[in-house]
């Protein structure tokens, strides 16, 4: 899953006309990472958009952007469905969609479960 960090930087490679192998080595970082980054697979690490800066004139301007942009991935969780059974991708996707209406109640609740322990 793309995050808006990964979409930006894949961008960013793209309108510079450099490849993946191209923009890791200039930033100092492996080509595994940098894709795992811009498919949301990794968390951008803190000293990464100062690497950008320093390399892309660009970056630099809109550092701003990017920090916040980057900070985002990191409150960001992410579930892999692929290869999951049907009941628990539709849990999955059902907890996610009602996650921020969820009282103190249900999440102690959710987390009894998650724990094995019994519900009273």
């Amino acid at each position: 899953m793309l995050t808006e960090f990964g979409k930006e930087i894949r961008k960013l490679r793209i309108d510079l006309g450099i490849t993946l192998f191209e923009m890791a080595q200039a930033t100092g970082v492996s080509s595994a990472f940098l894709s795992a980054m811009e498919n949301g697979k990794k968390s951008v690490p803190d000293d990464y958009i100062n690497a950008l800066a320093d390399r892309f004139e660009c970056v630099r301007k809109n550092k701003d952007r990017f920090l916040a942009l980057a900070d985002k991935t990191k409150r960001e969780v992410r579930i892999n469905l692929a290869g999951g059974e049907p009941a628990a991708n539709e849990l999955a996707t059902a907890f996610a969609r009602s996650f921020s209406e969820l009282s103190d109640d249900q999440v102690a609740k959710i987390k009894l479960i998650l724990n094995k322990k019994e519900i009273a």
